[in-house]
């Protein structure tokens, strides 16, 4: 049924020439402007309702507009869910109609992650599950997530939205690691904060956004350290070979400090002797070595007078 009244509910917009409108899902269509002007949009209830005395509601409250079809006014982002009911308040259809101002700049539901980009995304290894992320504008309240799809190769991925509305998880079951990825992973999403709906995309592979996960410090013995990949990494480590950062720094700074008393080293070892003498903070981290993309978080060793404190 839906489909159905998808076909006539377009076909009436285009009659109507108020702007363009774009299907995003069953129920669920946008208006595309280019600015914030009055638009007219004529709704139907349904072919199968012609002839019946229809109601309307919009955002839960009644209209005055009766009958199949109406004519509603969209000022602004001002859009709306609307029903359709029989007298006796029976529910018999609904649109929600979101306005989507595609020549606005992007942002006002979403803002810029870290790495400065509106949907980050980060694999673990080289198993095919990767995780996209985003941040929710702090006053826009009323958010939502309307749809989304990742594509490769003209096949869908599996993915699921976090509880929190702030992330995917997919798995490309079709990956093969141990090949050569040769098409880009296409992740489009629809976001909205109450009527104003927002586009996004993010096309990469997934050798360019593994991030292996913290190492484990497993050996301390006086300034002699070991350590050794999650076991979240692809194995075996002949193929996926990893390089490793290693930074002393002063004992009260973190391992980003650049500053002076500095102690830094790139290697392919899993193994390192600090040569400072005073109280220090010993920090690891590791990356792909063949592609050299995305770094891991820090692992850090406090390395005091009279204890050792370590943080995997």
């Amino acid at each position: 049924m839906n489909k159905f009244v998808f076909i006539i509910l377009q076909a009436a917009l285009q009659m109507a020439g108020s702007t363009s409108l774009r299907f995003i899902k069953p129920n669920v269509v946008a208006l595309e402007v280019s600015d914030l002007s009055s638009f007219e949009v004529l709704l139907h209830c349904g072919e199968q309702y012609k002839g019946e005395e229809i109601y309307w509601e919009r955002n839960g409250e009644s209209i005055s507009e009766t009958g199949n079809p109406i004519t509603v006014t969209i000022d602004g982002l001002h859009g709306g869910n609307f029903t359709c009911h029989r007298p006796n308040r029976d529910l018999l259809n609904y649109t929600l109609l979101l306005v989507h101002p595609f020549e606005f700049p992007k942002g006002g539901v979403l803002i810029q992650s870290s790495d400065r980009e509106l949907i980050s995304c980060t694999a673990r290894n080289y198993n095919g599950q990767f995780h996209c992320s985003w941040k929710w504008h702090q006053e826009r309240i009323q958010r939502a997530v309307v749809y989304f799809t990742a594509i490769r190769n003209s096949s869908p991925i599996n993915c699921t939205l976090d509880s929190d509305i702030s992330g995917l998880t997919c798995i490309d079951k079709d990956y093969c690691q141990y090949s050569e990825e040769s098409r880009s992973i296409n992740l489009t999403l629809f976001v909205r904060n109450l009527y104003r709906l927002e586009e996004h995309h993010r096309t990469f592979l997934i050798r360019n956004i593994v991030k292996p996960d913290k190492v484990s410090i497993t050996k301390i013995q006086d300034d002699v350290f070991e350590w050794h990949p999650t076991e979240t990494w692809s194995f075996p480590c002949s193929f996926f070979p990893l390089s490793y950062e290693v930074k002393v720094v002063p004992i009260n700074h973190s391992c980003d400090y650049t500053g002076s008393r500095v102690e830094k080293n790139e290697t392919n070892e899993t193994h390192y002797k600090v040569k400072l003498k005073k109280a220090y903070t010993f920090c690891v981290r590791a990356q792909d070595s063949l592609t050299k993309k995305v770094w891991s978080d820090w692992s850090h060793h406090h390395q005091r007078k009279h204890r050792h404190t370590s943080e995997k």
